[in-house]
């Protein structure tokens, strides 16, 4: 799955660079991802790569290591491109390899993962309120304190968090965000603009395709959801969480934060493809998950709905 570079690959990247070859055109040349490249070319600080000295500093970064240590060229490659290019957690990466998540950290704190805290999952997450003139919209609703157990605790699939994600723009394309509340799937669905009849519309068809399966919503304030009502009368109860409190949308806000590490908020949705969004949700569904035991969301999903229509 990595390619471990050697003393021949290094003379090879020095040499490109000598003749002006970019990281990614030799990424491509040695086989190995431009991120290798990137971080190869840190084993030389004083801006000239010298194949030597960095095979010297690999094997002496390899020696320090100790005898003890699990952590092997391989090994760090795996690591590092999963959390580079999957963005998986270092919990997740530990269940898979059956191992301590500590000593990923430790790993990481020691240097030998050649990579920053900032790279990884969720780090340095912050809370702001919004200050949109919300909750004119949902004169007559139901708030959250009356969401039922089986959604509060989880106990069934059906019941869902929605949001919406925008853009840098104040008009446009968005995205409806649909998470289940038992099995953390994630649902995404493009969306003309953020306008009430867009995202009931979305809603109802969602239904129609899951085989009237969406129980409850859980939303926040926003004027996309006034079309509340409507979405009664059709059998799926809705229900407001308390302004200004992202965390009674717990499940949803924490996935809408990992689909922005691969659509950043500056950069239109008319300009992500299909074909991205649906690769995006295959990151998210496929993912195993430590709440899950261990267990995808399109397993715990699918396997509740086999049960339901058996």
């Amino acid at each position: 799955m990595s390619h471990i570079l050697t003393l021949s690959d290094r003379t090879v990247i020095q040499t490109l660079l000598k003749v002006g070859y970019s990281q990614k055109q030799i990424a491509e040349e040695v086989g190995v991802a431009p991120s290798t490249i990137n971080y190869e070319l840190k084993r030389c600080p004083k801006g000239y790569y010298d194949a030597d000295q960095a095979q010297e500093d690999c094997e002496k970064k390899l020696t320090h290591r100790g005898r003890k240590t699990l952590l092997t060229e391989n090994l760090r490659e795996f690591v590092r491109g999963i959390i580079l290019e999957q963005r998986w957690s270092f919990e997740v990466i530990a269940h898979i390899l059956q191992m301590p998540f500590k000593t990923l950290y430790n790993w990481l704190d020691k240097g030998w993962l050649d990579i920053k805290r900032e790279v990884l999952p969720d780090h340095g997450v912050r809370y702001r309120k919004s200050h949109d003139g919300r909750g004119q919209y949902t004169r007559g609703a139901k708030f959250i304190d009356q969401r039922p157990d089986e959604a509060n605790l989880r106990q069934e699939i059906g019941h869902f968090e929605v949001d919406t994600i925008l853009s840098g723009k104040t008009r446009g394309e968005v995205l409806a965000t649909f998470t289940d509340r038992k099995s953390r799937l994630m649902i995404i669905r493009r969306l003309p603009g953020r306008d009430s009849k867009a995202m009931t519309k979305a809603i109802l068809e969602l239904n129609e395709e899951l085989r009237g399966l969406i129980k409850s919503i859980t939303s926040d304030h926003g004027k996309e959801f006034a079309g509340f009502k409507e979405i009664e009368a059709c059998g799926i109860a809705h229900y407001f969480a308390h302004p200004y409190a992202p965390h009674e949308r717990g499940t949803n806000e924490r996935l809408n934060r990992e689909l922005r590490l691969h659509i950043p908020k500056n950069q239109p949705i008319e300009s992500v493809t299909n074909e991205e969004l649906t690769m995006i949700s295959k990151y998210l569904n496929w993912r195993p998950r430590k709440c899950l035991g261990w267990k995808t969301p399109l397993q715990v999903f699918f396997g509740d709905l086999s049960e339901k229509f058996d």
